[in-house]
């Protein structure tokens, strides 16, 4: 087996599934990201409580950040715009804690 050619294409092929699902989902993707992270931090590694409860948690966030992009201004925020806003400190935060477990 080839080993680093597998790697190689493993790699792409999960890139390319990644992107793919950003393009189609748009940038509220960030909330598949962001949220199962926020949650495993709290509840701990266990598959049978991360799994609902980031779905849950996934949509009421969706909700709330809905509701202050139309009710904030008398113009309507796109929504990506306000879930990169809480998403991206939140992602460097749990990118932060994750490089110091790894040491």
């Amino acid at each position: 087996v080839n080993v680093p050619l597998i790697r190689f294409l493993a790699i792409i092929l999960a890139t390319l599934a990644s992107s793919l699902s950003v393009v189609m989902a748009g940038i509220i993707g960030w909330v598949g990201l962001i949220i199962p992270h926020i949650i495993r931090m709290a509840v701990g590694p266990s598959h049978r409580l991360l799994v609902p409860l980031s779905t849950i948690t996934g949509a009421i966030f969706l909700l709330l950040a809905d509701s202050v992009s139309r009710l904030a201004m008398s113009v309507e925020i796109p929504i990506g715009i306000l879930t990169s806003l809480i998403g991206i400190p939140v992602f460097i935060i749990v990118l932060k804690n994750a490089r110091a477990a790894w040491n």
